[in-house]
């Protein structure tokens, strides 16, 4: 599939053995109550839990992400209207609706969102992954999604065309071998020498 001809702005990124993983693509996102099938669009991050359809706001600038409560908001235990994150702080959304933020690899503006409280996303995915221009799957701590087999990272980066990989060993995108780097577009399914994972429309 030609990548040109997409820019999705969610995916779901399946990984074989590690998880499957919400990749947000716009700098703007709602965060909300999952409706049902016939309901009005669903919150770019929509939650099975107790909460406000339309939530909050997350949006990604020059400087940072700021979260703008639209309902009752929390951050690290303190009320929070409009607030400037930091790397591992804790939203708490209504009553009990707890996220994890982080940003775990330091050069990269790209974060991650983690459901503590024990609600569900919308999709079966372990977490939401807010990609700025480059995505980290790799071994240890400084990566956004940890992939303890890999002896190098894995990179997916965004290109005027869309999405492409990186990786400096074997690659192969559905059964095709590619030289370090490679074009994505959902239907794809990617192999490096130690993760393979699947591309699809969200």
């Amino acid at each position: 599939m030609d990548a040109t001809l997409i820019q999705p702005t969610q995916l779901l990124l399946w990984m074989d053995g590690v998880g499957g993983y919400l990749l947000c693509l716009r700098p703007r996102l709602t965060i909300g109550q999952a409706g049902g099938a016939s309901s009005k669009p669903q919150p770019d991050l929509a939650i099975l839990a107790d909460i406000s359809r339309h939530h909050a706001t997350l949006e990604r600038g020059g400087e940072g992400y700021v979260l703008e409560a639209v309902r009752k908001t929390a951050l690290n235990g303190q009320p929070a209207e409009k607030v400037f994150l930091h790397s591992d702080d804790r939203l708490t959304l209504g009553p009990a609706c707890q996220l994890l933020f982080t940003q775990p690899v330091p050069i990269s503006a790209s974060a991650r969102l983690d459901l503590v409280s024990g609600q569900r996303w919308l999709h079966p995915v372990q977490a939401a992954l807010l990609m700025a221009e480059t995505l980290v799957f790799g071994p240890g701590p400084q990566a956004h999604v940890v992939v303890e087999e890999l002896t190098k990272p894995v990179v997916l980066f965004r290109t005027p065309a869309g999405l492409a990989v990186r990786y400096g060993g074997n690659v192969s995108v559905n059964g095709r071998a590619r030289k370090e780097r490679s074009p994505v577009a959902p239907g794809d399914k990617i192999a490096v020498d130690a993760l393979s994972f699947a591309v699809e429309n969200a």
